[in-house]
């Protein structure tokens, strides 16, 4: 049996390895023409955020024409794919729009964006509305999700939204509009104490931060920091970005993430499993089914 020459061995070897690191991203059955966006995996179960709809289907609107969306709960199969999905039970009135949630580790705790019921300054469009803000939610076995605290810095008078815990639960991350925002929304973080205080809110720094707006960020177990951007110099129209938390270097910018992970399309609402490998992205991309789609990955290596 004639041996092949070392060298080609070496490249045969590189060329395979180099195909086995490729990222492939799949659409989810689970699209339809409603959105779905923000997907998180707790433990054995899968959390996203999709539209509330009449019994037909249909999309529900507020007094506002506005969408209202409600978070729902499923199982993941072998190949990413989302089963079994319902309406997370919320014994408690008055939370009909929940959306974009984070949670603790143990799945005890749930901090997920909402509306004021009372209307406050909006200073981008220039009249009073029901802005946004971050509650937390506990979970009682039998009773499901109960305990409803908005969060005490939430002003009426400006936007809180897209909560993301840190691994060890000790710090949330969040976007907001108030006074010192550069764009329409910046990145901001606040100390959490047993998920009951909470110390002083912090801007993240210039560096990541920019003049545009910035949205949906996500800590994976690694301590990186993704969230998406619609800055200068993207591969599209809003783009998932990455920086390392943990390092030294000081002349560090946040990176948009490669192909496939960013398309032409907005991307958005990023989620890294524990394994750093495979997650979930949200996305306006072509050949989607809806307005928000949700996509698999796999293979990822941190770029």
């Amino acid at each position: 049996m004639k041996r092949l020459p070392q060298f080609t061995l070496l490249f045969l070897f590189f060329i395979s390895l180099g195909f086995s690191q490729e990222v492939e991203i799949k659409n989810l059955k689970i699209n339809n023409k409603l959105d779905h966006f923000a997907a998180r995996v707790v433990n054995d179960k899968i959390l996203l955020s999709s539209n509330l709809v009449t019994k037909r289907g249909r999309a529900i609107l507020d007094g506002f024409s506005q969408q209202l969306f409600g978070i729902y709960e499923g199982t993941v199969d072998e190949n990413g794919e989302i089963k079994n999905v319902e309406l997370i039970k919320r014994p408690e009135v008055g939370m009909s729009n929940m959306s974009v949630a984070t949670y603790s580790k143990d799945g005890k705790y749930m901090y997920f964006t909402s509306n004021h019921t009372e209307k406050g300054e909006n200073k981008l469009q220039d009249k009073n509305t029901f802005n946004l803000l971050i509650q937390r939610a506990e979970y009682e076995e039998g009773i499901g999700w109960t305990n409803f605290t908005t969060l005490p810095f939430c002003d009426p008078d400006h936007n809180f939204a897209h909560p993301a815990l840190s691994p060890d639960g000790s710090t949330l991350y969040f976007i907001a509009d108030v006074k010192g925002t550069k764009g329409k929304s910046d990145l901001y973080k606040v100390s959490v104490s047993d998920h009951k205080t909470y110390g002083e809110v912090t801007k993240l720094s210039e560096k990541i931060n920019s003049s545009r707006t910035e949205i949906f960020p996500f800590v994976s177990a690694d301590n990186k920091l993704y969230f998406s951007s619609d800055r200068r110099g993207g591969k599209g129209g809003i783009d998932i970005y990455s920086y390392d938390l943990e390092s030294n270097d000081d002349d560090q910018k946040p990176v948009s993430l490669d192909a496939p992970i960013n398309d032409r399309g907005d991307d958005f609402s990023f989620f890294l499993n524990e394994d750093l490998t495979t997650g979930y992205l949200s996305s306006r991309r072509l050949r989607g089914e809806g307005g928000d789609d949700l996509y698999y990955f796999s293979g990822f290596s941190g770029k």
